[in-house]
């Protein structure tokens, strides 16, 4: 069985719907007049019965109904029947929840605990409040309780905070559920979960009601297994022993009645392992019998059989004839027969049969009186067709649990596969769920890719690739499953590496559309029946798990295709870019060189100058961009060089703000740095840079005279810069990709605005080169604030020393 998930929520989820519950309970308890629409309708009776019973609210803790151990130990014996029955239920229930704050309680009919377990904090911290067997959670004791609740409706419930009515539990969430008797529907007790209110409660209320229905189930066949109880009415004593062995015999009662009790008592068990023995008796027990067999199955050789008899040497005898008829080829033809009673005095004079033809077998009944009345033929007859059916019920009901079982591992293993990024990277993590879910003690995934042969797991051996590869071959060219049994394979020399550790291992291939990736190996130390079912089972789960990791390989794929898609794109801007940046300058040169040869005796001295300044312009334009792609090419191949040294930051940006005012004199630059902040240990050249690309961008962008704002501060481990323009802002959705190599904004490509989409990504790899960060916020009144946060040194120079060696 699959652990069922855990879902928390925050801890302030519930606040707000446990103070607005505390509030209406507080004014439905002075005035009685309260808007209940936001209340449950059982929560509002709950309240009005225990104000009805004068319950104090106010009390924390429930009255003991047992007074010492041994009071609790008759209560516990009284209730046997159904602790048994809960007892596997409440275990799993407990481990499902684990140590999550939950703590699983069983009471009797009148609200009192039989037993508690689950989180031992939890418990601790419940007990506190009289949360322990022996004490009694109806609603006249201890207020509007989950339990109490329960006993009342007969309904699921849950409890939160404020809905309780006593104080001390608006901390914690009780669900309960009933447990009803499967014959006459009197309520048996009631089954509840209390813990920390914060975690996530909805799927609580569907695992309780199931779990008190298998609880029910589970009464039943513990009802069935109890000796048979003399029928009785009420006003009616039993004779004396003295008189019953005085009194002369009676005649035998009616059949018809005992029929009736024999088929209740068959209808009540659904475990085709128990089901058998239950016929038989009744069926002896009916017909004053001294042997029964029921014999099933459609081998001669070796027919299932049950046996019943009656005690003394009267049973014995009976015993040895059915164990010799049951290989008889008369008694056992007589599972093929049409009539519903057989007797053949001529060839069997002991035995009398009664066929059971939906199931292919046949009940033997011996007995001291070989005359066999009509009675005793039709009630044996109707007897053996009922216990048939109910037969066929019960292993129809043990394969639906059975199928709802697997269906719940493949469920569960569905939804962890579902929540892995990369199950091929998480192999291991998938074969430790699938040992967990299967029970089995060591599995192995072996993937195939290029020949080459892939083992995730924990094995514990030695890997033989050449055996791997030949079983992965055979499971292939099959396509069905491989069970490997040591105790099968005893003969076999030398013993597989397969067997040398495991009992039993199993092959599964793992393939997707005919096409095989891999293999499961999973398999136990200790010899297991493995059965048609579990094979089934591990088949399916072969086939999951393959479909999961094909699909892993086909985003993969996509991935990669996608990757290479962005790389060609990347590729195609780049050749554009590149391009269109060196052939504008280019092309300026181009001309202006033309015109001066033309020219050469015409142009006029200041026409020259303007020329020759055109020149060296655009070729310091083109050795910038050169020098971009030389620095962009460094910094992805990670070899930028940095020559730091102490530099004082408010020189360094005053110097890059007179620079870049000479060239754009009438672009207005502020500044808001302070001479007084730490010294930084950068390189100067590369600082130097960026701050002139972010400024060239700002200049770009906004209003042709600016202003522009610099501003720098220190915080206690960073110094932060900011580059502040007037702009038209960055979309949210663009500001990351704005610092990818040759990406440009979408306006930009649509305006055919230039630009090489460098600037940006250069300023990241030498700020991340620095350690540091840049990022771009939008500034309040419109605009862009590009920030650099760059880390502060531990060791700064105390004093600067000069050249000449003074200070």
């Amino acid at each position: 069985m699959s652990e069922a998930p855990l879902h928390i929520a925050a801890s302030g989820d519930l606040d707000a719907l446990v103070w607005q519950i505390a509030a209406l309970r507080e004014q439905f308890l002075a005035s009685s007049e309260v808007d209940l629409s936001p209340m449950r309708a059982v929560i509002r009776d709950s309240w009005q019965r225990c104000r009805m019973l004068a319950v104090n609210a106010e009390v924390q803790l429930a009255r003991f109904a047992t007074a010492n151990d041994r009071q609790l130990a008759e209560l516990r014996e009284r209730c046997a029947a159904l602790l048994r029955a809960a007892s596997p239920v409440v275990a799993r229930l407990r481990a499902t929840l684990g140590d999550a704050g939950y703590v699983v309680a069983l009471s009797d009919a009148e609200g009192t605990l039989l037993e508690v377990d689950g989180d031992p904090y939890c418990r601790r911290r419940l007990a506190r409040k009289g949360l322990l067997p022996g004490s009694n959670w109806s609603e006249a004791v201890a207020g509007t309780n989950a339990i109490g609740v329960v006993l009342v409706t007969g309904r699921v419930v849950q409890l939160v905070g404020a809905e309780h009515y006593c104080s001390g539990w608006q901390d914690v969430t009780c669900t309960a559920a009933p447990i009803i008797h499967p014959d006459d529907g009197r309520l048996l007790g009631v089954l509840d979960i209390t813990g920390d209110y914060r975690l996530a409660r909805p799927f609580l209320t569907g695992v309780l009601a199931a779990a008190a229905a298998e609880v029910q189930r589970r009464y039943r066949l513990e009802w069935a297994r109890q000796p048979a109880r003399p029928r009785t009415f009420p006003g009616w004593t039993p004779p004396p022993a003295s008189e019953r062995l005085a009194s002369p015999p009676h005649p035998q009662p009616d059949r018809f009645p005992r029929l009736a009790a024999a088929m209740r008592a068959i209808s009540n068990s659904f475990d085709p392992q128990h089901t058998p023995a239950v016929i038989t008796e009744h069926m002896g027990r009916l017909l004053n019998a001294t042997g029964v067999a029921l014999v099933e199955g459609g081998s001669i050789d070796r027919p299932l059989a049950y046996f019943w008899t009656a005690p003394g040497e009267a049973g014995e005898r009976a015993l040895a004839i059915l164990q010799a008829a049951a290989r008889d080829p008369v008694a056992l033809a007589w599972r093929a027969c049409a009539e519903p009673f057989i007797y053949m005095p001529h060839l069997l004079p002991n035995l009398a049969g009664f066929p059971l033809p939906d199931i292919g077998g046949v009940i033997l009944v011996t007995r001291p009186a070989q005359s066999w009345p009509i009675a005793d033929q039709q009630c044996g007859a109707t007897l053996a067709a009922h216990g048939a059916a109910m037969l066929r019920y019960a292993r129809l009901y043990t394969d639906l649990q059975a199928y709802a079982a697997q269906t719940e591992v493949i469920n569960s293993l569905a939804f962890f596969l579902s929540t892995l990024l990369d199950p091929v990277r998480q192999l291991d993590a998938v074969v430790q769920r699938i040992l967990a879910l299967t029970r089995l003690d060591a599995g192995v995934i072996v993937l195939k890719e290029d020949q080459r042969l892939t083992v995730a797991g924990t094995p514990h051996i030695n890997i033989d690739q050449a055996q791997v590869a030949a079983l992965i071959e055979t499971v292939f060219a099959t396509g069905q499953p491989i069970w490997l049994c040591r105790q099968h394979a005893v003969a076999l020399e030398p013993m597989p590496w397969f067997l040398t550790d495991f009992c039993d291992l199993v092959a599964l291939p793992l393939a997707v559309n005919a096409t095989g990736i891999g293999m499961l190996l999973i398999g136990s130390r200790a010899h297991r029946h493995i059965s048609g079912e579990d094979l089934s089972l591990l088949l399916t789960i072969a086939q999951q798990l393959g479909l999961t990791l094909s699909n892993a390989r086909l985003r993969q794929v996509v991935s990669e295709n996608e990757a290479l898609r962005q790389a060609n794109q990347l590729k195609s801007a780049f050749l554009a870019s590149v391009s269109h940046d060196l052939r504008s300058p280019l092309t300026a040169i181009r001309a202006s060189v033309e015109d001066l040869l033309d020219r050469q005796h015409a142009v006029s001295v200041s026409e020259h100058r303007a020329l020759l300044c055109n020149i060296a312009r655009e070729t310091a334009r083109l050795s910038r961009f050169v020098d971009q792609l030389l620095d962009l090419s460094r910094i992805e191949a990670g070899t930028l060089p940095i020559d730091r040294e102490w530099v004082e930051l408010a020189a360094l940006v005053n110097d890059v703000v007179a620079g870049f005012s000479q060239q754009h004199p009438g672009c207005h630059i502020e500044t808001f740095v302070s001479p007084t902040l730490p010294l930084i240990y950068i390189d100067p050249l590369l600082l130097t840079q960026v701050l002139w690309n972010l400024l060239e961008n700002a200049h770009k962008y906004g209003p042709p005279t600016g202003p522009i704002t610099i501003e720098a501060f220190c915080t206690n481990t960073q110094l932060v810069i900011s580059v502040s323009d007037r702009g038209p802002g960055i979309p949210p959705s663009e500001r990351r990709r704005i610092f990818d190599r040759f990406y440009r904004l979408e306006r930009d490509r649509r305006s055919h605005r230039s630009g090489s989409g460098l600037g940006l990504a250069i300023c990241h790899g030498i700020i991340t080169a620095h350690g540091g960060d840049i990022w771009v916020d939008d500034r309040p009144h419109g605009g862009s604030v590009f920030r650099i946060a760059l880390p502060l040194a531990g060791d700064e120079p105390s004093t600067w020393v000069h050249e000449d060696g003074s200070a």
